[in-house]
């Protein structure tokens, strides 16, 4: 059965397009992105004349829209071979562009209802937030740039979209939803640990006065200072804060105090009837449980997955967030490697020792005469 998607343009109807090697990638707080080839033979010779700006792709196995965002066609013997890329139809939202502002206390549903109004999106709420004081106003930008940057980081959401539905939440997922463990059933789990932007002091100022000084400022340091050291961060300046509490939780949700570890492994065994599939529910945002061989355990969060959805063959790939970069798993594996090195040290200085004694047990033995033989 061959692999479809179908695409719609401003000026052609429904088109089916016959693709290969189609991925889907989701992360966290970010919209999805598509990608595809297809060869433009006799039975795509109309799928070619829709790759065009503003086409749109249904993927069928999701549901979910696409925006084409770049196709590039290279000559394959006698016909073109299609590499296309597309972006979720979130992206629609930057077609608005706010020039005016909601000033002064607003809430979350005033200032969605805002950046929505005329489009094609529709927004669901579905926790408390309480509301948040612009000191310039809320808007003078795109419409998306405000979901995903001003409105995510004020009022600390996290959002998804479900073609033209906006979800949003305090944050995304469940927790204790997965067990993976490599060689049981998970595979080629691996990690990368980025220690370059820890910090553990932040100072930030609110809004300058007309005499360069400012309505309010604050400090923050960090307890993992104790861990880490005194690691200064940028200073922090933002007009919309004259409130030194609201700038003090600003500047500590700025602050990275702890190293960034991402964990990535192959969905081998994730689909129905795996080991554990009864129980493991894999989406983004959700939190579980990842084992290695090498008996790393650690409790982790979903923040990027790629799926194959028309390609049983193809293992998807998930990739972890740690929750919280765990201290004293660290301190553990820096004392086995201590001890392994005294271990070393002494094996080395115990040979050391073995040497020594063979060479001066060599230099006591009595040494041969050579002599004439008298007749």
């Amino acid at each position: 059965m061959a692999n479809v998607v179908y695409a719609y343009t401003p000026h052609l109807d429904e088109v089916p397009v016959v693709v290969n090697n189609l991925s889907i990638t989701e992360s966290l707080n970010e919209l999805s992105t598509l990608s595809f080839g297809f060869n433009a033979d006799k039975q795509n010779e109309i799928a070619a004349e829709a790759m065009v700006p503003q086409t749109k792709v249904l993927v069928p196995e999701t549901g979910q829209w696409f925006r084409l965002t770049s196709v590039n066609p290279t000559p394959l013997e006698e016909i073109r071979s299609y590499q296309v890329s597309a972006v979720h139809v979130g992206t629609d939202l930057h077609d608005k562009y706010l020039e005016d502002r909601l000033m002064n206390t607003q809430s979350l549903d005033s200032c969605m209802k805002f950046i929505t109004s005329g489009t094609n999106f529709k927004y669901k709420i579905h926790d408390s937030f309480s509301n948040y004081s612009f000191s310039d106003g809320f808007g003078g930008d795109f419409a998306d740039s405000l979901l995903m940057n001003t409105l995510k980081n004020d009022f600390g959401l996290e959002f998804y979209f479900d073609n033209w539905t906006i979800h949003i939440y305090k944050s995304l997922g469940k927790v204790d939803q997965f067990v993976f463990v490599d060689g049981y059933n998970a595979s080629k789990i691996s990690w990368t640990e980025d220690y370059s932007n820890i910090r553990t002091k932040i100072k930030g100022y609110g809004k300058q006065n007309e005499d360069g000084s400012y309505v309010v400022s604050a400090e923050y340091t960090s307890p993992n200072q104790a861990i880490w050291g005194i690691k200064q961060a940028a200073t922090i300046q933002d007009d919309r804060f004259t409130d030194k509490n609201a700038l003090l939780n600003y500047i500590k949700s700025q602050l990275q105090d702890y190293p960034i570890v991402q964990y990535t492994m192959a969905r081998a065994e994730f689909e129905h009837g795996a080991k554990l599939s009864d129980v493991n529910n894999v989406a983004i945002g959700n939190t579980g449980f990842i084992k290695d061989r090498l008996g790393v355990q650690v409790d982790v969060r979903i923040i990027g997955i790629t799926r194959y959805p028309q390609d049983a063959k193809q293992n998807d790939t998930v990739t972890f967030g740690n929750k919280l970069f765990d201290y004293a798993s660290n301190m553990t594996r820096l004392r086995k490697a201590r001890l392994s090195n005294e271990a070393l040290g002494k094996t080395v200085s115990k040979l050391q020792s073995n040497v020594q004694l063979i060479v001066d047990s060599n230099k006591s033995k009595k040494s041969w005469i050579v002599g004439e033989v008298k007749e």
